[in-house]
């Protein structure tokens, strides 16, 4: 039992390495980008900063909690079932769908809130 409250822990301060950007970006009053070396657009290229910033704060929020949330999910089934392997493929396959979430849906923001 100590093992999974000390798991869920450092899974809740992994997780929160996600939100707490992801409400200082929500907060921003200037343009925000995800940490990738990219330079975030002037305020006068997006049709919204408010929205901008909103959203990209959502959105890290969002992959907080879900990573959070497949963590919590993978360590009761490590309990429950005994195919470990399995189980490590369908967590890497989760957590690789959760980034790809937030970089496509970047890219969608990039497409449509930035002036031509």
């Amino acid at each position: 039992m100590a093992a999974t409250i000390i798991y869920l822990t450092i899974s809740l301060l992994v997780s929160l390495i996600f939100i707490i950007p992801g409400i200082k970006q929500y907060k921003s009053e200037k343009p925000v980008t995800i940490s990738t070396g990219e330079n975030p657009p002037c305020e006068d290229e997006l049709t919204s900063v408010t929205e901008w910033n909103h959203r990209h704060g959502r959105n890290f929020i969002i992959l907080g909690c879900a990573l959070f949330m497949t963590l919590s999910v993978f360590v009761y089934f490590i309990e429950k079932l005994d195919s470990v392997i399995f189980q490590v493929i369908i967590l890497m396959i989760m957590i690789f769908a959760e980034i790809a979430w937030v970089i496509i849906d970047h890219n969608v923001m990039k497409k449509n809130m930035i002036k031509k």
